[in-house]
C-alpha cells in the first residue's frame, strides 16, 4: 500500500493504517488510510480516489477511505487520532 501511495501522491508521502483494521480480533470494516505529506497536495480529492481505487483492488473489493494531510490543507480531529493511534505502513 505504501509503494501505491507513493505513485499516486509522490515520493514523499507517508501512510498510516488507523481505524478498526488495526485490530486482527475485529471482524470487517474498511481500510482508513492517512495520507500524509510535507509537500502541498493540489487536487487532494482527486488523489484521494484515486488511492482509494487501487488500494481497493489490491484487497479484492475492501472498502477504503483516504484522509489527506498536507501544509496547504485543514487539519481535522480525525488527522490527529489517526496520527496517534495509527501504524506508519
Amino acid at each position: 500500500m505504501a509503494y501505491t501511495a507513493k505513485q499516486v501522491f509522490g515520493v514523499n508521502t507517508r501512510l498510516r493504517l488507523f481505524g478498526s483494521r488495526l485490530d486482527d480480533t475485529a471482524r470487517g470494516g474498511d481500510v482508513d488510510l492517512l495520507v500524509e505529506s510535507d509537500d502541498p497536495i493540489i487536487e487532494p480529492a482527486l488523489l484521494a480516489a484515486q488511492l482509494a481505487g487501487k488500494v481497493s483492488r489490491q484487497m479484492g473489493g475492501r472498502k477504503v477511505d483516504v484522509v489527506v494531510a498536507a501544509p496547504n490543507l485543514q487539519q481535522t480531529p480525525l488527522h490527529k487520532i489517526a496520527r496517534q493511534a495509527g501504524i506508519l505502513l
